[in-house]
């Protein structure tokens, strides 16, 4: 099958670090950096209830410890996590990857260069985002591909959405007519 495109990419930690802004989800941090004000709230004021309330006195160090935990973990989350998926997207590779990305009519395939390259269809791509320098596919399952703009050696990504957008309409009219 004739690719629609070719793109290829070498991901470096700085490329990674740009692709993990735009998904990284401050939603999650924020939630978690008030859930741990929360909990110090409630030990502060338990240890001024302390005299008063003595059922309160063991509850208060406990509230305080696990309330200024979950602050610490909410305010370096963004770099401990991408520390954490690099080092797993590293795997054998080394501090640069190469991978090319061929799309045909139906999907695309991700060759990495290691073993079999990855296929995935048009239809598991469930966003599509784009940074200064990368274009992204998140698809289905948790899995990512990441494009370089200036990567294209044939087609384009507007050639790339066109043929998503002809795959989506064509899964559509197939769901309805069973």
């Amino acid at each position: 099958m004739e690719p629609i495109a070719v793109n290829r990419i070498t991901v470096t930690r700085d490329l990674f670090g740009e692709s993990h802004e735009a998904v990284f989800s401050h939603r999650r941090q924020k939630t978690l950096l008030w859930c741990g004000i929360i909990f110090a709230a409630f030990g502060l004021v338990l240890l001024a209830l302390q005299s008063r309330a003595p059922a309160a006195q063991g509850l208060y160090l406990p509230l305080l410890l696990t309330g200024g935990v979950v602050i610490l973990w909410a305010a370096t989350l963004k770099k401990s996590d991408l520390s954490r998926k690099w080092r797993a997207f590293q795997g054998k590779s080394g501090d640069q990857a190469l991978r090319t990305v061929t799309f045909d009519r139906t999907g695309m395939t991700v060759d990495a260069g290691q073993g079999e390259p990855a296929r995935i269809e048009y239809t598991e791509i469930r966003e599509t985002r784009e940074t200064p320098r990368l274009y992204l596919l998140l698809c289905s399952g948790h899995r990512g591909v990441l494009l370089a703009k200036d990567g294209f050696e044939k087609g384009s990504w507007d050639a790339v959405l066109q043929a998503e957008e002809r795959a989506k309409q064509e899964e559509k009219a197939l769901q309805e007519l069973l």
